[in-house]
């Protein structure tokens, strides 16, 4: 056979099988819309859930939830997928919320994550405590009635997402186990997540902080301020809580994300193996 015919056969088969192929979606998931009892705002919640749920109907399960669905989801099913079937972290419930039904995502994103007003953004800021009022009364609540959980938590939120998640942990740090906080906006408003009052955590609490080294010269300087935010928690939030910054080497803030949730999953649900 001609190379040139070849090549044609090949590639049509190829193309072929893959017009046949089922699109791949993520395993054992499922999103329901979600009604903030307080304001009446929807969210999609999208409920991933581990490999032996099913089978093992006894067992409870430690919940991670995501900020920013629609990028985090993917990345944190990816990463933790090997880590929970392999046996080297627990398995645990992933719950991912997504943006404000019926609001573009960014305007969603921008109001819900900042816990102050700042009248110098063209779109709406401010609404961190109406949001985490709705983490608190609607998707907690909802996630323990439908779903065997334990009392272990995880939040995760990344850049205004790791803004918020700090803000959490200095107003309400009880209301979860752990903390992954990735490449926290601390700049917001001049810094002003470094002025509040830190409420003392009265349970053994995780946090790690995850930052790429690059976004120091990204024009914000977010290094030092991660590491200032490392250091407020550490002085203010009280000895039960431990805390882990990592600077992940050559990382930008755009790429420093599937570093922070491995690394920080890894660290707050390792399985021991090899007990001393």
């Amino acid at each position: 056979m001609p190379y040139i015919l070849l090549v044609f056969v090949i590639s049509f088969l190829g193309v072929s099988s893959v017009s046949h192929a089922e699109s791949f979606t993520l395993p054992r998931t499922n999103t329901v819309l979600l009604k903030d009892k307080q304001t009446e705002n929807e969210y999609p919640i999208t409920i991933k859930l581990p490999r032996s749920y099913q089978k093992q109907n006894q067992k409870r399960y430690p919940v991670v939830y995501l900020l920013d669905a629609n990028y985090s989801l993917p990345i944190a099913s990816g990463a933790s997928r090997f880590m929970m079937n392999s046996g080297a972290i627990e398995e645990v419930i992933i719950v991912a919320v997504g943006y404000q039904n019926g609001v573009s995502g960014l305007n969603s994103r921008i109001y819900d994550y900042t816990p102050f007003e700042d009248s110098s953004w063209q779109r709406k800021t401010g609404g961190a405590s109406q949001y985490l009022n709705y983490l608190k009364h609607s998707v907690l609540p909802y996630i323990k009635a439908h779903y065997r959980t334990n009392q272990k938590s995880t939040l995760v939120g990344n850049s205004l997402g790791g803004l918020f998640a700090a803000y959490t942990l200095f107003t309400e740090p009880s209301l979860f186990s752990n903390y992954i906080i990735g490449s926290p906006s601390v700049w917001f408003k001049q810094h002003s997540l470094l002025t509040l009052p830190v409420v003392p955590a009265v349970k053994a609490t995780k946090v790690y902080i995850g930052i790429g080294e690059l976004e120091e010269s990204e024009g914000e300087k977010m290094v030092s301020g991660a590491r200032q935010l490392a250091d407020k928690v550490n002085k203010q939030s009280g000895a039960l809580v431990t805390t882990n910054l990592f600077v992940i080497p050559q990382a930008r803030h755009a790429t420093a994300f599937p570093t922070t949730i491995t690394q920080a999953l890894d660290w707050i649900y390792q399985v021991n193996t090899n007990p001393q």
